[in-house]
């Protein structure tokens, strides 16, 4: 037996499909689950969803080439998994790449909604959606339009009439270079807009932190660069371009997750609002403090919305209703607009002379 027959990249590229798959998964369940607590869910959302789609499709497609040989030596296998590798592979490089544009198209349309105070902001934005759209859906044509006949592209015994392959590999660097670059606009701009508004520190440093985790994909990015030669590969195409294909599948679902995580903040918030509410009410007799659901932006802002008493003999109750619109991610009048959603109830009886009077 050969040194290289037993040379096997699938399972280590299994793992780190499928974790990133369940990671990612999470992460948009969340995101769904905010954006509709807070009656906010838009277009972003649903163009991350077609991009999180797109990236299972992707995952699939590189499984089934995985099962049919790749990640091992060409030239072991035999002629019917060599074809079914490549195919699935070819199948797994167009959606991966499609996922990975709409994710950053996704996560621009995000951007659009609380950084369009400024005209010149605005068209930067969209002429970035633009870019991400024409150079990822180019470097999909380029891999399919490669050969006169497309089959060739995994299949072997079919006499290839195909381009330099340094066409594709050049074009990889400019679109991963252009991939890179809109990584770290995407990350550094909302950072530099949040950190000058005048808020609390604490508050600055977590959306900053939030916002600029789009450069832990820009990483990602700029290692597909060091792979790229790898595609211009024909003789050994199953093993040679194993590293791009992890760093793709790295780069496509941390741009999906790093993406997500920002719209997820205000879930977290009232999650841990809750667990703390529950604690204070278990202690002694102190009021009960409970936070209530979030309402639409067509109910107002700043208003006593519900006041309402009950008296009995001995004891009066009464609860107060506060509610803000929800979400601090909005930008209106070139301001943001902290929006907070809170719910007290208080029950106390204090007895002054056979009356009950609330405590001072």
């Amino acid at each position: 037996m050969s040194p290289g027959s037993s040379y096997n990249a699938g399972p280590g590229i299994l793992a780190l499909n499928w974790t990133a798959v369940a990671v990612a998964i999470l992460v948009m369940t969340l995101r769904v689950v905010a954006k509709l607590r807070i009656r906010h869910f838009a277009v972003d959302d649903t163009i991350m969803l077609c991009a999180s789609a797109l990236a299972l499709a992707a995952s699939i497609m590189i499984t089934l080439a995985i099962e049919n040989g790749y990640g091992r030596h060409y030239k072991i296998l035999s002629h019917t998994s060599q074809v079914l590798a490549l195919k699935y592979y070819t199948g797994f490089q167009c959606l991966s790449i499609v996922a990975t544009g709409a994710g950053r198209a996704a996560f621009t349309i995000y951007l659009l909604k609380i950084l369009r105070q400024e005209r010149a902001v605005e068209i930067i934005l969209w002429c970035i959606f633009g870019v991400q759209i024409v150079i990822n859906t180019v470097s999909v044509i380029t891999v399919l339009a490669q050969c006169k006949d497309v089959r060739s592209i995994w299949d072997t015994s079919i006499i290839p009439v195909c381009w330099d392959p340094n066409v594709d590999r050049i074009y990889g660097y400019a679109q991963c270079s252009i991939n890179t670059g809109t990584d770290l606009f995407l990350a550094l701009f909302p950072t530099y807009t949040f950190w000058n508004l005048n808020l609390r520190m604490r508050i600055k440093i977590s959306l900053v932190v939030l916002m600029s985790l789009g450069l832990i994909a820009m990483i990602a990015s700029i290692m597909r660069i060091f792979y790229l030669k790898t595609i211009s590969e024909r003789g050994d195409q199953t093993a040679a371009t194993v590293s791009l294909t992890r760093w793709a599948l790295v780069e496509c679902y941390l741009v999906i997750i790093t993406a997500s995580i920002p719209c997820i903040r205000s879930l977290i918030i009232h999650s841990v609002q809750n667990i703390s509410s529950e604690s204070r009410s278990r202690v002694g007799r102190t009021p009960n403090i409970s936070i209530s659901r979030p309402v639409t932006a067509r109910q107002g802002y700043g208003n006593w919305t519900g006041v309402q008493a009950a008296q009995t003999p001995g004891r009066e109750s009464a609860g107060f209703m506060i509610h803000n619109n929800t979400e601090l991610n909005r930008l209106e009048n070139g301001r943001i607009t902290k929006k907070v959603d809170v719910m007290i109830f208080s029950n106390y009886s204090t007895n002054m002379g056979g009356r009950s009077h609330p405590p001072l």
